[in-house]
């Protein structure tokens, strides 16, 4: 009774047509027989997929990597489908990239202490803030991954970052000097923020040199008490470390 519910819900949400419905149901039945799942949690994973936006040709492509997040996090599908779809909207990614995203954040968990959870609390808090300043899901997975494996993850890990970017973004008028001073290049000459992996390695170069007392001072006046702890652990990792974990998120 309650699958059929589920079905009958995602009719009305997906307007799928007979044929679809009939074809998502089949789907949810087999992943029933076929994995650990159930096809009632296969269908309700379904369901938030189309709660998101996805089309019945999309659902049933993404449950694929849906049920691979899930195994990765050890959640129920449902809560791997919302984590999905909710990283998909707050970075305005396409449907169609909700496997490509849930497959990321399975293997950033996999690269990293950080589990899926903790991406996702991450991404929560810093999500909104990196999108609006043209940074990549990927990155941020990135970010979030290096700073779990120093001590640092969740919403906790997400603030940080969050933080960082926005000192940087808009500096006060000290934090602007110690950034020129220091040849911390932000913004491209249009005026568009540099990619997250060059401004990490720009940190990198301009803090190397930099005796244990000045480092410190710089990133406490660019940044302030809390994102000083990512700066901190980023210029650390430096551009081959960040390079690496990028690679590892996005298994390329």
């Amino acid at each position: 009774a309650d699958f059929e519910q589920t079905m009958n819900v995602m009719a009305q949400v997906t307007g799928a047509t007979g044929d679809q419905m009939a074809a998502m149901q089949q789907q949810a039945i087999d992943l029933g027989a076929s994995t650990v799942f159930s096809a009632g949690e296969a269908a309700d994973a379904m369901l938030e997929l189309g709660k998101a936006g996805l089309v019945p040709e999309q659902i049933m492509g993404a449950i694929g990597g849906t049920m691979d997040l899930a195994a990765a996090g050890n959640l129920d599908l449902a809560q791997a489908a919302t984590i999905a779809s909710n990283a998909m909207n707050a970075f305005q990614l396409p449907a169609s990239e909700v496997t490509d995203i849930a497959n990321m954040l399975a293997a950033a968990a996999n690269a990293s202490s950080a589990d899926v959870t903790d991406l996702a609390a991450g991404m929560q808090m810093a999500g909104a803030v990196f999108a609006s300043n043209g940074q990549s899901i990927q990155d941020l997975n990135a970010g979030l991954a290096i700073l779990a494996n120093n001590g640092i993850a969740g919403s906790d890990a997400g603030t940080s970052l969050k933080t960082m970017l926005m000192r940087l973004a808009a500096p006060t008028g000290e934090a602007a000097d110690v950034m020129a001073d220091l040849g911390i290049q932000v913004f491209n000459a249009d005026g568009s923020m540099r990619g997250f992996a060059d401004i990490v390695g720009s940190l990198e170069s301009a803090t190397g040199g930099l005796s244990d007392q000045q480092r410190t001072m710089a990133l406490n006046t660019i940044f302030g008490a809390d994102a000083i702890r990512a700066a901190s652990i980023l210029a650390e990792s430096g551009a081959d470390g960040f390079a690496d974990m990028q690679k590892a998120v996005t298994k390329e």
